[in-house]
């Protein structure tokens, strides 16, 4: 999703013909018509047939079934679209690598504790990725994956290092109990919409929660 020019998605397909998966289809999805045209075209060069390019945005794009769904920064919600589009086509593996934290910047509404932090912008930025990400990571485990937020590289190659990769369980488990670490998160900043919490059908419009009481 969001693909470019297609460097990781030749890779990924690289990498399952080698381990013996001849019949693998790989798509690639990409606004960019012209980025769209080079990739095919040498996609046809190197005889891989199994592989395609497609010019379309992640929001807009249809996914019947998926096995394997790869976002690498996506820019801000794009991000939330690719965990959406994953999520019901039923993905068994989703790898994101989220980028641009704008939407949930401006509802930020610290608790009074950290109204001080949030004076300063860089500090407010952190914030907002912190709790995008880990708004992401829970939303997943209420939506039945096993979630797990890491850095898959170093500063030195890109400060936006950060990957959510999530395998969906086997097994359904209760819901309840990610559902509320999810509502408590957001009710704890002020957070009253999400991108992939509204394409997933989950409401995080609740009371807030009283920060200021110990316990």
């Amino acid at each position: 999703m969001g693909c470019g020019k297609g460097y990781l998605t030749f890779a990924a397909y690289e990498l399952l013909r080698c381990t013996g998966r001849t019949e693998t289809a790989v798509r690639g999805v990409e606004a960019r018509a012209e980025l769209v045209e080079l990739c095919n075209r040498a996609a046809r060069e190197c005889g891989f047939g199994g592989l395609q390019f497609e010019t379309g945005t992640i929001e807009c794009t249809a996914l019947d079934r998926v096995d394997v769904l790869i976002a690498l920064h996506a820019c801000d919600t794009a991000t939330d679209d690719a965990i959406a589009k994953g999520v019901q086509a039923g993905a068994a593996l989703i790898l994101v690598a989220p980028c641009c934290h704008k939407e949930l910047r401006p509802q930020l509404r610290p608790p009074p504790v950290l109204a001080e932090a949030f004076r300063h912008g860089i500090l407010r930025e952190r914030q907002a990725e912190f709790v995008t990400d880990a708004l992401r990571a829970g939303l997943l485990e209420w939506a039945g994956y096993d979630t797990k937020v890491f850095e898959f590289i170093s500063t030195e190659h890109t400060a936006k290092n950060l990957m959510i990769a999530a395998v969906k369980r086997e097994h359904s488990k209760d819901r309840e109990e990610p559902a509320r670490r999810a509502l408590h998160l957001a009710a704890f900043y002020g957070v009253q919409a999400q991108r992939l919490a509204t394409q997933l059908g989950f409401e995080l419009k609740q009371p807030r929660i009283n920060t200021d009481a110990h316990g």
